[in-house]
């Protein structure tokens, strides 16, 4: 039996090396790709007020790295869950390409999350760890009306080193965006659904998805105010778990150096939440330099 466990846990480290290895290297691919070019100086560099309209744009041509961090305080009927939270570091480069009349759009994301765990009845541990990577690839491009349009594919890869920080299967589905882009600002909608390819006998297979709202309004000097919520929904068989939050915040865009850079902080509460356990408010930054492609 030693001997079973043994080879078992030497399986599963092996499992979770092979994970953080791919995401260390998607990580440094996308990071090559943003930053291994200088900027350009034979150029004017844009002003603030342009660099936010373009990077408020989904499918826009600016390649930039976000860097987000997040807090959410939990509430719900499960004893104690009240007292916890979720926090997670993500990492979003935005690698658009020209492709046809408009721009083929890759967003990975790479997430480091702590999440809370129940270990017994009234008791929770805390797991952090890698979480899973998630892949948007999106064609949509602008109109002279202003008009958003565009649609592609989502992928989730099951790269947590927890069982607690991902989902533990294969997932794919489509994506749709429609917006509206104006010198006032920007309000539109971004789909995704994922459908689990893959789940452990008895377990349900993931049917899940996001409806991420965006609406920025324009103020002078790169400034914005607005939001970017994502209602989810969950469909757990015969249920529906849904999560609803509203938001609010700001948004700062200026030129360091050569370099444009965004930052935004938002705060959100959540209208509906799952009865167990799910987030009840909480907040999130995002820094975001802009980085010239080097296609």
């Amino acid at each position: 039996a030693g001997g079973v466990e043994s080879s078992a846990a030497s399986v599963e480290q092996e499992s979770r090396v092979s994970r953080i290895r791919i995401i260390a290297a998607a990580a440094a691919l996308a990071l090559a790709a943003g930053s291994a070019v200088a900027q350009d100086t034979d150029s004017a560099p844009p002003s603030a007020d342009q660099v936010a309209r373009e990077l408020s744009n989904p499918v826009g041509s600016l390649a930039s790295l976000v860097f987000q961090g997040n807090y959410a305080q939990l509430g719900g009927s499960a004893p104690g869950v009240s007292d916890q939270s979720s926090t997670s570091l993500v990492f979003l480069p935005t690698l658009p390409f020209k492709l046809g009349s408009g721009n083929l759009t890759l967003r990975p994301s790479f997430p480091v999350v702590g999440a809370p765990t129940l270990s017994a009845p009234g008791q929770w541990d805390k797991v952090r760890g890698f979480g899973d990577i998630v892949l948007l690839g999106l064609w949509g491009r602008k109109e002279e009306s202003g008009l958003l349009w565009g649609g592609g594919a989502t992928t989730v890869f099951p790269t947590a080193s927890e069982e607690a920080t991902g989902s533990g299967q294969w997932q794919a589905g489509p994506a749709a965006l429609v917006g509206l882009l104006k010198q006032w600002g920007v309000v539109g909608a971004l789909w995704q659904h994922w459908y689990g390819l893959n789940s452990d006998p008895g377990e349900e297979k993931i049917s899940k998805g996001t409806l991420q709202l965006f609406y920025w309004f324009s103020l002078a000097g790169g400034w914005q105010v607005g939001g970017s919520p994502i209602p989810t929904a969950n469909y757990l068989g015969a249920t529906t778990e849904f999560s609803v939050p509203i938001n609010l915040g700001v948004a700062k865009t200026f030129v360091l150096g050569s370099t444009p850079m965004k930052t935004t902080l938002q705060g959100q509460y959540f209208l509906t939440r799952p009865d167990v356990a799910g987030p009840d408010w909480g907040f999130f930054f995002q820094i975001t330099p802009v980085v010239k492609a080097p296609w």
